[in-house]
């Protein structure tokens, strides 16, 4: 009976040790689990904030464009009206011009002006008869005055409004510039944001989705850096194969004036032809910022990637994503249906199709037009094929 008692205690005492060192093993275990919990919560709600504040950059950055589109559309309207101005002002003169001519001829077939009107003033029969002649004459002869004050008035306004209409154009290109140069902008800090938005999200996503996430944000970086790439190598105008640039962007013969470019005028593919014959149809059609259908109307890469959608072939959505989908030709090379791409300073901003000749289609900011590269040469960037 002793040894069995003595046998208890110890499985007491055992039991009691046991419990004692799992009681201490498993309350840290609790409060760490709680103080994991809490860092999590902590982490999930600093990671939100973040990724808001990444969305805030970008909601700031496309009203600054929206604003930009409001002046942009402004300078439009007043183009529009002087263009309207011009024509009343235009067809007043020629109205007026008709008018005097014939008075012109009148006189011509008489010795003098003057003759005519005294002959008329001499054949009056009375002292009434006079009075009313002279005022007659005094009348017509203020008439035609005014008539030709009139002309002389229209004519001076009709030169101002031609240097309005001018410098309106002028500051309608210089809008149409910033805005797409605030676009190309916009295409690197989206892919930018978005890869740091997915690696915020991944810090704090189960191993599935963090998977997910990180291909994701794979796909983001490598977008974000290509157009970082394209965005900050500042092209060159002029490049063709007697005057190209290095992959800084500098002339290869610096110092040198910039040769005639040589573009070529190879045949186009069939979907080429097709996308060529829907962008014709839209000619005359004013020019509308992130417009990319009949609807809401196109800008530059909206009707590039809308002719060609309909051709059958998929294209992205802006100038700088459509110079990296493409592949890299010399202006020689150029065919019919190859895009060509310029810039204004840093990036990818204005795109066009090429019809041979040394035209394009595309729509700038006089709306949808098919015009020469002379002027457009520039800005160019250079060719792209759609493969």
């Amino acid at each position: 009976m002793g040894k069995r008692n003595k046998w208890r205690k110890s499985m007491v005492l055992a039991l009691a040790l046991a419990g004692g060192l799992l009681f201490n093993t498993v309350q840290p275990i609790e409060a760490h689990a709680e103080e994991t919990s809490q860092q999590m919560i902590d982490k999930k709600a600093k990671i939100d904030a973040e990724v808001k504040k990444l969305d805030k950059e970008l909601e700031q950055l496309q009203q600054d464009i929206d604003a930009k589109v409001k002046v942009f559309n402004q300078v439009q309207a007043d183009i529009k009206e002087v263009d309207a101005g011009i024509v009343e002002t235009e067809k007043r003169i020629e109205q007026r011009s008709t008018i005097l001519s014939e008075r012109m001829a009148a006189y011509q077939a008489q010795d003098n002006t003057v003759g005519v009107y005294l002959s008329v003033v001499l054949e009056a029969k009375s002292f009434a008869d006079l009075m009313d002649r002279v005022v007659a004459v005094k009348t017509l002869m203020d008439a035609d005055q005014e008539l030709v004050n009139q002309q002389e008035a229209d004519k001076a306004k009709l030169e101002q409004q031609k240097a309005t209409l001018d410098e309106k154009q002028k500051e309608l290109q210089k809008q149409f510039q910033e805005l797409q140069q605030k676009e190309s902008e916009m295409e690197v800090k989206k892919a930018e944001n978005q890869a740091k938005s997915l690696a915020l999200k991944a810090q704090i996503a189960t191993k599935k989705e963090e998977e997910r996430l990180e291909a994701e944000r794979k796909a983001a970086e490598e977008e974000a850096a290509r157009l970082r790439a394209l965005q900050s190598a500042r092209p060159v105008v002029n490049v063709n194969n007697n005057n190209s640039t290095n992959n800084n962007g500098n002339k290869n013969n610096s110092g040198s004036k910039p040769q005639p470019i040589v573009v070529g005028s190879g045949a186009g593919t069939a979907s080429s032809g097709d996308a060529i014959s829907t962008a014709k149809q839209f000619l005359g059609r004013a020019y509308v910022w992130g417009g990319s259908n009949p609807t809401t109307g196109f800008d530059c890469s909206g009707l590039v990637q809308w002719s060609y959608k309909q051709a059958g072939v998929s294209l992205p959505r802006t100038a700088s994503q459509q110079y990296l989908a493409t592949k890299r030709i010399s202006a020689s090379e150029a065919r019919v249906g190859d895009l060509v791409f310029f810039s204004y300073g840093s990036g990818v901003a204005h795109v066009g199709i090429y019809l041979g000749n040394n035209t394009m289609i595309d729509a700038q900011n006089k709306g949808v037009v098919i015009e020469s590269l002379d002027w457009w040469n520039q800005y160019l960037v250079g060719f792209g094929r759609i493969q």
